[in-house]
């Protein structure tokens, strides 16, 4: 645990260590904290220390992973962002301005690790550089739990104009059929979050982490919340869907390096395919929804996935077949034609030849 934080990646001997040492206060199961089953989450881990710790490490107030640990110890023992810096040597009132941005820095690096989310100690100010990711508001009089418990309510203020989530509603489907770009984050607070003119969606994609975080006996997020983004992931990549969508989604964590446990959060029956199931991810789940209902083929391949309206489907492509067909009677046609003239022409000449070889003969 005395490994540099600048080493990358973490040797595999400390994997399961840290897993225990960082997650101590919380209580982990044995069986779902397994370095193998939260390998993404750790390259994660690591990412994010190689990224506070460049310039050798000078805006951390820390240096090891065991020392990393032992701010996740205080910090999950609800002491609030203010009692967590004092404790990294920087007091309310310190003068020294380095000092105390460094302690911020190390709060909030120690916060995005156990949140898996940017953390911010005002709204949307970053204390390290600027990442592109909505932070989460950590105040200094809150503790981390009440700061995750204030930015993840529920939410109802969006009216669906069907209550109802189809089969058809897949993460695959927005792409293929709504052509929305696909943007994999390790921001949970970006999760379903549309972007570029509701032409891209921010998609979290570690299912193994909020597995792992559904075992502690006292996680950072309420249960529900856990519960209910997992339900999201499986009603984007249900589990049971046809050949192309599996393949297509086995390509996309190869591709991207994705937590492969994203192909395994099982399937969401009709009933709980609902708006009214959701709370916490609603009024994002409609926005979604809406935008891919209004999207609009842009190319023959987006006509043929799109099967939202089968009448307009079949008049398309009966329209596309009638179409072909004319056109390529019209070129039959014209090939029939240009062969009789030629078959014609050929005639002619042929007997003026004949008539001219004639007339040579009687002379």
């Amino acid at each position: 645990m005395d490994t540099s934080l600048q080493r990358y990646p973490i040797p595999n001997e400390l994997r399961d260590l840290l897993l225990e040492e960082l997650w101590k206060e919380c209580v982990p199961d044995p069986k779902v904290s397994d370095a193998k089953l939260l390998s993404t989450y750790l390259n994660y881990y690591s990412t994010r220390c190689q990224h506070f710790s460049h310039d050798g490490g000078i805006h951390l107030c820390v240096k090891s992973h065991s020392n990393l640990a032992s701010v996740a110890k205080t910090i999950l023992s609800d002491k609030t962002r203010e009692e967590v810096c004092s404790s990294l040597g920087s007091p309310p009132s310190d003068p020294d301005i380095d000092r105390a941005r460094r302690a911020n820095t190390t709060a909030d690096l120690c916060a995005s690790l156990l949140l898996m989310a940017e953390a911010a100690a005002k709204e949307g100010v970053h204390n390290f550089g600027f990442s592109g990711s909505t932070p989460l508001t950590w105040s200094s009089q809150q503790t981390l739990r009440q700061a995750v418990n204030q930015h993840f309510q529920p939410e109802h203020e969006l009216q669906p104009d069907n209550p109802r989530l189809g089969k058809l509603f897949t993460a695959r489907n927005l792409s293929y059929i709504g052509g929305i770009k696909i943007k994999w984050t390790n921001n949970i607070v970006d999760h379903l979050l549309l972007s570029d003119d509701d032409q891209t969606v921010f998609i979290f994609h570690y299912a193994g982490y909020l597995q792992f975080q559904q075992s502690l006996q006292h996680p950072l997020f309420p249960t529900p919340f856990l519960t209910e983004t997992l339900r999201t992931l499986a009603l984007l990549f249900p589990q049971n869907s046809d050949r192309k969508s599996r393949r297509w989604l086995h390509g996309q964590i190869a591709e991207h390096n994705l937590d492969p446990v994203l192909a395994r959060c099982g399937n969401l029956r009709a009933q709980t395919r609902r708006f009214e199931q959701f709370s916490f991810w609603r009024d994002r789940l409609v926005i979604l929804k809406q935008a891919f209902d209004e999207s609009s083929p842009r190319g023959l391949t987006q006509w043929w996935n799109d099967r939202r309206n089968s009448v307009q489907w079949y008049t398309f492509w009966v329209a596309i077949l009638v179409f072909v067909m004319t056109v390529f009677f019209g070129l039959v046609q014209s090939i029939e034609g240009a062969l009789q003239v030629y078959i014609s022409w050929k005639g002619e000449a042929g007997g003026a030849v004949d008539e001219g070889g004639g007339m040579g003969g009687v002379g």
